[in-house]
């Protein structure tokens, strides 16, 4: 018997899940097992091993949900890096309090891979919600009709040969005002993007839900891009429930130091990572320790001289 049994609740309301995966593996071991918890069944749309790249993934979610009713509720999320974190019997009744076709995800680093990305940046809409951070989408988790979805995915620029959904998906929500919104506050998908070292900050669990403690909102899926599995390990952690987990890897930990450093401004000035991040990594990484390399040449020369 799954929580939602135990409660007396039913499946009737929660939208259909779907997500991509190559393989069977750990992280989606971790992903069907948080759903399980609910007595939720994903489907999941093979795209075979090798992975074939973001675009022909793409195009296969989109195929996949093309064949379903249009006015069907899909929810997509990641596979290997994501996790259900609160009973979705609430999560469409989230969804429709955004009066839009498709809510995507965001995060506070701005993923754009074709020409001009400061351009972009700039022109892009700016931070709604209660936090200055969260102005930037992220593809690893969207909600919508499956009609919606499908012609998302299928107006797509595959022309541009970019292999990146995340940029693609960017630049679709900046040509197609209105037809999607973004999830400012964290009410349905959390994402540790560009936070990996803020997250006992930024999180709480308040009794029933994790929240966050800059908006408010208390998220139903938590996502881990470029997993840092010490950073998955403390969001965990905070749960009254266990979940699989990934065993911490030393990379992990001298990742996790500098992205503390990176992310900190982030959240002091509760402002997007982009550009802020770049411009920090840039002093803290590069300029800092070749001012100390020279320094300390200038230093041996003396001595030598």
């Amino acid at each position: 018997m799954n929580e939602r049994e135990q409660q007396g609740g039913t499946a009737a309301s929660v939208p259909r899940f779907v997500t991509l995966a190559s393989h069977e593996g750990p992280g989606l071991a971790r992903y069907r097992a948080s759903l399980a918890r609910f007595g939720v069944e994903p489907d999941v749309v093979w795209t075979g091993k090798p992975y074939p790249g973001h675009l022909a993934a793409m195009r296969m979610l989109g195929e996949h949900l093309a064949r379903l009713p249009a006015d069907e509720l899909v929810v997509y999320t990641d596979a290997f890096d994501v996790v259900l974190i609160r009973d979705p019997a609430e999560l469409a009744a989230r969804y429709r309090a955004f009066a839009s076709p498709i809510v995507l995800s965001t995060e506070p680093g701005f993923t754009w891979k074709l020409p001009g990305r400061l351009a972009a940046s700039r022109a892009y809409p700016p931070a709604g919600g209660k936090s200055g951070m969260y102005r930037y989408l992220n593809s690893g988790g969207y909600v919508g009709t499956a009609g919606a979805l499908a012609a998302m995915l299928g107006e797509l620029d595959y022309a541009s040969a970019v292999d990146c959904d995340q940029s693609l998906i960017n630049k679709w929500f900046m040509e197609n005002p209105g037809r999607a919104a973004l999830d400012y506050d964290q009410e349905i998908f959390a994402s540790s993007a560009c936070q990996s070292g803020l997250e006992r900050k930024l999180y709480r669990f308040d009794g029933t839900h994790l929240t966050n403690t800059r908006t408010g909102g208390k998220p139903f899926f938590f996502h881990f891009p470029a997993e840092n599995r010490l950073c998955t390990k403390h969001v965990l952690d905070m749960l009254p429930f266990e979940l699989p987990r990934l065993p911490v890897r030393p990379r992990d930990r001298r990742k996790y130091i500098l992205n503390v450093i990176e992310s900190r401004p982030t959240f002091w000035f509760d402002r997007p990572a982009y550009p802020l991040e770049d411009i920090v990594g840039l002093i803290a990484f590069r300029l800092l320790p070749a001012g100390a390399l020279a320094g300390l040449g200038y230093l041996a020369w003396r001595a030598i001289g």
